[in-house]
């Protein structure tokens, strides 16, 4: 009887081989190097590779996912997809059970496993985090575009965007500019300058960044001030007889018009005619330098000069002083001219000229 016993036990329990090996080892896009996790654009498709090595011919490969924050989702098993339109299966090899998520979205995201029942209610198994990620998008209605202001009114910019990881915004002006904090920098939605001068104007640029991507948004804030004007030198020294140029630098917007940019000498008005010359050269960042040249000081043309400007919005003035000189000065580009002759002597040149005579002079020694 023990025999027939033994027999009949043998045949009830058949001998079992290697347990099945599971392996993820194929995933599109490749594991972040340092995370470990497969991170994917929002709308692309994600795939994972599953290779089963001893698997019983009972079992069937099946793949699952574990939403955050929810409970785990039949995908599939063997190749039937439990919803094609999210997930195809397909066998690249006797071994291999390759499942792709469709247009990946962040619903999709979760821990994806592949498994392979041994005995009841125990599996072997390997897994993949999916994270989704999304470039940022700057919200147009709630950002802040091109603007206007007077000088001393308030100025806010405001920069929001969408994405994930949620964007890290940043304020910068261009060509590396100082902001008004004294920063080149400023981290965060809102940015307020309280009160706006003409050296504020110019181009803000908000940027949008994460891990998936950054976008840059642009706004001019343009500063609407009164006339600023200076002197580039406000005593200037001329001998009698020369060519001299005074210099006045102005900034306003509106910019100051050809017409409302006026010399006057000792209270009266210089024309733009005879031995004067006046020139108004249009600068960058609302910038205008006016030249009055003088062609030949005269004795009666020393004392003060004032350049005026004027906008829609207030005008201001400088004074220059022309006092006389023992020894003739340049002119702006470096020559010395004298209205008694036609001829031009470029300083470089002249002592150039000099240079030789002393060399000449010197080899009759």
């Amino acid at each position: 009887m023990v025999s027939y016993a033994f027999i009949i036990l043998a045949i009830a329990v058949p001998v079992l081989g290697d347990d099945p090996k599971v392996r993820i080892t194929g995933t599109d896009p490749p594991l972040h190097p340092v995370e470990g996790v497969i991170v994917q654009q929002k709308d692309k498709d994600v795939q994972l590779t599953c290779f089963v090595e001893n698997k019983p011919l009972q079992s069937e490969v099946q793949w699952t996912v574990l939403p955050k924050n929810s409970t785990v989702v039949q995908i599939a098993t063997a190749t039937r997809s439990y919803d094609p339109f999210r997930w195809s299966i397909d066998n690249p090899s006797s071994t291999a059970w390759r499942l792709r998520i469709q247009n990946a979205q962040v619903t999709d995201e979760g821990i994806y496993t592949c498994k392979v029942q041994v005995v009841s209610q125990n599996y072997n198994h390997d897994s993949r985090e999916l994270r989704i990620v999304q470039t940022p998008k700057i919200s147009d209605l709630i950002t802040s575009s091109d603007m206007t202001k007077k000088s001393t009114d308030p100025a806010l910019f405001e920069c929001y965007a969408t994405g994930r990881p949620e964007p890290l915004i940043t304020w910068t002006r261009l060509a590396g500019e100082l902001l008004p904090n004294g920063g080149t920098e400023f981290r965060g939605n809102v940015f307020r300058i309280e009160q706006v001068t003409s050296d504020h104007a110019g181009v803000y640029k908000c940027t949008a960044s994460n891990s998936a991507g950054s976008v840059e948004r642009k706004v001019r804030l343009t500063v609407n001030f009164r006339p600023e004007v200076y002197a580039g030198t406000p005593i200037v020294r001329q001998k009698v007889g020369y060519v001299k140029e005074l210099v006045c630098n102005v900034k306003g917007y509106p910019q100051p018009s050809g017409g409302n940019i006026r010399w006057t000498h000792e209270g009266m008005p210089i024309l733009n005619q005879g031995r004067f010359q006046i020139r108004n050269i249009p600068g960058a960042y609302n910038r205008i330098t006016s030249i009055l040249e003088i062609k030949g000081v005269h004795q009666e043309d020393f004392g003060s000069y004032r350049c005026a400007a004027s906008n829609s919005l207030g005008s201001q003035y400088t004074v220059l002083e022309l006092v006389s000189s023992n020894v003739a000065t340049p002119t702006r580009n470096g020559q010395i001219i004298s209205s008694a002759s036609s001829l031009s002597f470029n300083l470089a040149t002249l002592i150039m000229l000099i240079s030789v005579w002393l060399l000449q002079r010197g080899g009759q020694h």
